[in-house]
């Protein structure tokens, strides 16, 4: 059975009013405005929870001109793909430069399946591309896990991730030099691949990424955190209080102060706007 919030009375199927038949209180709205109040305590202790994640998430992507440059050199090894990588050889001296777009091209021919083939048969050209294009798609995951960067463990995880993505491109232009006389897999119009200008462009924007997020672990980065309050109370006070074994009516009272006190403040400003503004109007007049 339930009972009175106020007298605990135990309340039978027959009280279907609203008022408690023992003390007659109102039993919808007895303690309203502290049920609101601790609806609101609730809501704002977890906006508070949530607050600082996003300020790191905000400076991991442009807290800094580092910030900055780790993005743009998390995209540009892709970029750098459009300029030649290699050249493919032929015997009568003549060749083709591959980027990119030739790769793209020769996967919508079916080229996927050769160069899986061929991985899988130990193929070094075959291989350095394998490994040059999960190097490339990288940069993805790199940029999404941007956001949690300055987080727990965000800077192993960064340090893991860049550095992983600099040994596939790294591992793919020694595989690149060491299987460039065995092109057969791929075309039989050529005898030989050598690299060119963008194998070495990648590899360096690779390299340059994982230097940048070096140096910005060494520097840091400036976070810039809200202040997040609980009714009107700092996050940071209101736990001092709690921690100090403060008791919750106390909380409640300084709460109260704090929020009269903000209300002050507010209709100080508004008084002051009202004022300049009628100013305004009396010289314009």
């Amino acid at each position: 059975m339930a009972s009175c919030p106020k007298c605990n009375g135990r309340l039978r199927l027959v009280d279907w009013r609203q008022t408690c038949p023992h003390c007659n209180v109102n039993l919808v709205y007895y303690r309203s405005n502290d049920r609101l109040l601790d609806d609101s305590e609730k809501a704002e202790f977890e906006h508070s929870e949530t607050q600082p994640k996003i300020d790191r998430a905000k400076a991991a992507y442009a807290g800094s001109k580092l910030t900055i440059a780790r993005i743009v050199f998390t995209v540009l090894p892709v970029i750098t793909l459009l300029i030649p990588v290699c050249r493919l050889n032929a015997a009568d001296g003549g060749g083709k430069f591959v980027n990119l777009v030739t790769i793209i091209k020769f996967f919508m021919n079916g080229g996927l399946n050769i160069l899986i083939g061929g991985a899988k048969g130990g193929n070094p050209l075959s291989l350095s591309l394998a490994l040059a294009l999960v190097s490339a798609a990288m940069f993805l995951i790199n940029l999404i896990f941007i956001i949690a960067s300055l987080g727990k463990h965000g800077k192993v995880r960064s340090y893991i991730l860049y550095g992983f993505t600099f040994l596939l491109s790294f591992a793919s232009l020694l595989l690149l030099f060491a299987g460039g006389k065995d092109v057969s897999v791929f075309t039989e119009n050529f005898t030989s691949a050598s690299a060119f200008i963008g194998a070495f462009v990648f590899v360096l924007t690779e390299l340059a990424a994982l230097v940048i997020n070096i140096v910005l672990y060494r520097e840091g980065v400036d976070v810039k955190y809200k202040t997040c309050l609980i009714g009107g109370i700092p996050r940071e006070t209101f736990d001092g209080y709690v921690e100090a074994g403060m008791s919750r009516q106390e909380i409640r009272r300084k709460m109260l102060i704090a929020l009269a006190e903000m209300q002050d403040e507010y209709d100080r400003k508004l008084a002051e706007e009202q004022a300049q503004q009628q100013g305004g109007e009396q010289c314009a007049g």
